[in-house]
């Protein structure tokens, strides 16, 4: 895993900047001392906080692997303390108080967008203007340099389709992207003088229908460095069902971190899933992760 900053001098940097992702996906070794001294959820909970510390920039599923314990001896050799890989409950109560400031700080909070069919966490404090869309929810912070949009599209373009689409648009420079089978796919990019990071999920629906849900989110070159936390801590908090989130957005608290029920039903939704086709088309709008900015 690397970062998710930005370093718009040169191609090296744009790689180091965003292969935090592969974290996502790669599987990770166990690490049998600290796992069995902890829960799921106490991992879980320091996983989440050291995404807010920018110290992890992996998923927060409650796996202890090499990238859990490197980020916990990069909380400790930054705080002043001995190397170990494992948190004594004195660092585990300043990494939450740390990582709880700064989530915090931007107002991350927990939103289910009924009209999009997902739920995921949003720095409310960083985007205060939300307008609805044909797909989804807008979330804009001109100030921030940040905008996030919820998505759901019917399935008149299938998932490798704007896979393709969203890797070549707008001579777009991938530092990552990840694709599992036709189920879910993660593209972080540059484009001209901002960042694009898009998650997309395929959920069939109780009629065996199916549709794509996600997300995307654009950021500025000229954010603080402290924004690198929200992509991970976004896609830690996704989900496109009924379930209870895979990370905390309320008060860190341990044991707040129940898990996912096994292929709970998707996001019940008021209205039909809008069209994606005829902007694939070259017809009608488009949503702004296909457009430039």
């Amino acid at each position: 895993m690397g970062h998710f900053r930005m370093n718009w001098r040169c191609a090296a940097g744009v790689r180091r900047t965003v292969t935090w992702l592969c974290g996502v996906t790669i599987g990770l070794s166990t690490a049998p001392t600290l796992a069995q001294a902890q829960t799921d959820s106490q991992i879980r909970l320091q996983q989440e906080m050291l995404i807010w510390t920018t110290e992890y920039e992996g998923l927060a599923d409650g796996v202890v692997g090499p990238e859990t314990i490197k980020a916990i001896n990069k909380f400790q050799t930054r705080i002043g303390n001995p190397v170990t890989g494992r948190l004594t409950q004195e660092e585990t109560k300043e990494l939450v108080k740390q990582g709880t400031l700064k989530r915090d700080r931007v107002g991350f909070r927990q939103e289910t967008d009924n009209d999009a069919g997902v739920s995921v966490g949003i720095p409310l404090r960083l985007v205060p203007v939300r307008t609805k869309t044909k797909w989804g929810t807008h979330w804009y912070g001109r100030e921030a340099g940040l905008a996030i949009d919820t998505l759901r599209f019917s399935a008149d373009v299938t998932l490798d389709q704007l896979f393709e689409r969203l890797r070549s648009i707008n001579n777009r420079t991938v530092a990552y992207e990840r694709k599992v089978s036709n189920n879910w796919f993660v593209i972080a990019a540059f484009e001209r003088d901002a960042a694009v990071y898009v998650r997309a999920n395929v959920v069939v629906l109780p009629n065996e229908q199916s549709e794509i849900r996600g997300f995307s989110i654009w950021m500025s070159k000229d954010r603080p460095t402290d924004y690198q936390a929200i992509p991970p801590a976004m896609l830690s908090s996704f989900r496109s069902d009924t379930g209870t989130p895979t990370v905390s957005v309320s008060p860190a608290i341990p044991g707040s971190f129940p898990r996912l029920p096994h292929n709970p039903p998707p996001i019940p939704t008021a209205q039909a899933a809008s069209s994606i086709g005829e902007c694939f088309r070259g017809l009608g709008d488009c949503p702004a992760m296909l457009t430039y900015r």
